[in-house]
């Protein structure tokens, strides 16, 4: 067995994992369809996050390539990424004494912060991560950078509205929609 492909079983199990957790939390909510008071903003999120679960579990093949030496470090540091994402995927949805929670818009709002701060670690990491292990450089990341910076300063104004909430998940899934399409298309590698 190579390497990788030894590394590659424990993310993906990281990455079922959380896969998982968000199929879950779907599932639990559709089975309470009628007692369940949805949040637009909190039902594009998890469509954004699983998106983001595929995107990671096909990017990490691209690992076989990039990586020649395996250390605990890099494996530690790959993995940093889809426990974020795990762990973030598990707080999408009310859990131990709120678990039986039906009013997922007053979850969302009542979390956004903590949601958001979590997908911001996620950005960072990913940055991290192409800089040191991937070989990206500082300038390739400037997308990123601005990705990071707008999770930031939405959790640092701390806005309120739910139409923003709306919007702002709107948007950001038109964004990696669109990344998807260009990805393709063979636009981005």
């Amino acid at each position: 067995m190579e390497p990788f492909e030894y590394v590659v079983v424990l993310i993906s199990l990281i990455l079922g994992l959380g896969v998982a957790q968000l199929l879950n939390g779907v599932a639990d909510m559709v089975a309470q369809f009628k007692k369940t008071k949805f949040s637009a903003a909190h039902c594009v999120f998890i469509v954004v996050i699983f998106l983001v679960f595929f995107q990671d579990w096909w990017y990490t093949f691209q690992y076989s390539n990039q990586i020649t030496e395996w250390t605990q470090y890099i494996i530690l540091a790959l993995l940093s990424f889809p426990i974020a994402l795990f762990l973030l995927a598990r707080f999408m949805f009310p859990t131990g004494s709120r678990s039986q929670e039906t009013d997922m818009h007053a979850y969302f709002y009542e979390n956004w912060r903590w949601l958001y701060g979590l997908f911001a670690s996620t950005i960072a990491i990913s940055i991290v991560q192409n800089i040191f292990i991937s070989g990206y450089t500082l300038t390739e990341q400037i997308p990123l950078m601005i990705y990071f910076t707008w999770y930031v300063v939405v959790i640092s104004l701390n806005i309120k509205s739910s139409k923003f909430h709306n919007v702002f998940q709107v948007v950001q899934l038109l964004i990696w929609l669109s990344v998807f399409g260009l990805v393709d298309n063979g636009m981005l590698n």
